[in-house]
């Protein structure tokens, strides 16, 4: 099924829907975002996603609401990075930083889109220089609905050596689009460390222990327990947006008080950015977005790890075709 996602600089903009089952999933061809996400409960269909239906108000939200991700998630200081003893500028769009691959990252693309059945497959040609990133980048993005679970996946190739890292921006409130905020949702992250930031949400280049912090969610707690509670590292991100260090494929688990709705996400990449929402704004399909409407789990590289020579740098090689996956799972909860 497809409708209309209205229209975005004189462009039609289209949602089209894959079926799972128990899950449906609605994905626009602007930004190849995933714009609602029902599961089927005990007491029916809920939507957990409270995304948009208005391609100009999701853009103008400057949430990435469930869009892919690129060239790069997350911040890059300064905007520049060197690769193989050349500098590159990138564009600006957080202050001096990169955010998301700049101020025209994929979000704000027009992928080609090929449906088949429980299936979406959109792909998007990244020229050289876009952005500031060296190299033609082809993207492939495949989303697969099945029974209780929404599969990404992402493969890239370039013809130039350059960074990749990319992320679903999905943002969920387990007790559903319309219950108010997320901060009663429970969580648990499979981290022991975390990446500390500076002013201006990148990170220090340090990794630190969980532990005796407001980021140990190595048991569940529930995601507003501590948010107000005057650690320096939430004043100055206005609650979470802080990357923390996975240590397996279950990244994290979720679940509403409410709802019983619980959530697995796995992934093969090594960080996790927990977003509490701060800064949401705009209207949705189901009001007024707040802060702390929603929560998103991105899983990613860590933040700037291109200028980190402690952390992994997302570098993927001329010719080379590289993949990654975001896996989101869901199922019911008895008695919570």
């Amino acid at each position: 099924m497809t409708s209309s996602f209205k229209n975005f600089r004189g462009r039609p903009a289209s949602i089209y829907e894959i079926n799972g089952g128990n899950i449906i999933a609605g994905i626009a061809d602007l930004g190849a975002s995933v714009q609602y996400l029902k599961v089927k409960t005990e007491q029916g269909w809920l939507d957990l996603c409270p995304g948009f239906d208005d391609a100009e108000e999701y853009i103008s939200s400057g949430t990435c609401f469930g869009a892919t991700i690129g060239r790069v998630a997350n911040r890059i200081k300064g905007a520049s990075f060197s690769l193989n003893g050349k500098n590159y500028a990138l564009s600006r769009n957080d202050g001096d930083n990169c955010l998301h691959g700049g101020a025209e990252g994929f979000d704000k693309r027009f992928f080609k889109v090929n449906s088949c059945g429980n299936m979406l497959e959109l792909t998007l040609e990244s020229a050289d220089g876009d952005m500031g990133f060296p190299g033609n980048l082809k993207l492939k993005v495949q989303y697969v609905a099945e029974e209780g679970a929404l599969t990404v996946r992402y493969s890239a190739v370039s013809d130039k050596d350059t960074l990749w890292a990319p992320t679903c921006h999905l943002y969920f409130n387990l007790d559903g689009a319309q219950s108010g905020d997320c901060l009663s949702n429970m969580l648990k992250i499979n981290a022991k460390k975390f990446t500390p930031s500076a002013k201006g949400l990148v990170p220090t280049g340090e990794i630190k222990s969980v532990y005796g912090t407001p980021f140990d969610f190595t048991d569940f707690r529930a995601i507003g327990q501590r948010i107000n509670c005057g650690d320096e590292q939430l004043v100055i991100a206005r609650g979470y947006d802080h990357n923390l260090v996975l240590e397996g494929s279950c990244a994290a688990t979720a679940y509403g008080t409410e709802s019983g709705v619980k959530l697995d996400v796995y992934t093969d990449m090594p960080g996790l950015q927990l977003y509490s929402g701060n800064y949401l704004n705009g209207r949705s399909r189901f009001g007024a977005l707040r802060p702390y409407s929603a929560f998103a789990l991105e899983a990613q590289y860590f933040p700037d790890a291109a200028n980190i020579p402690a952390f992994e740098a997302p570098v993927l090689k001329a010719g080379e075709v590289k993949s990654h996956y975001i896996k989101y799972v869901f199922s019911q909860i008895k008695n919570v």
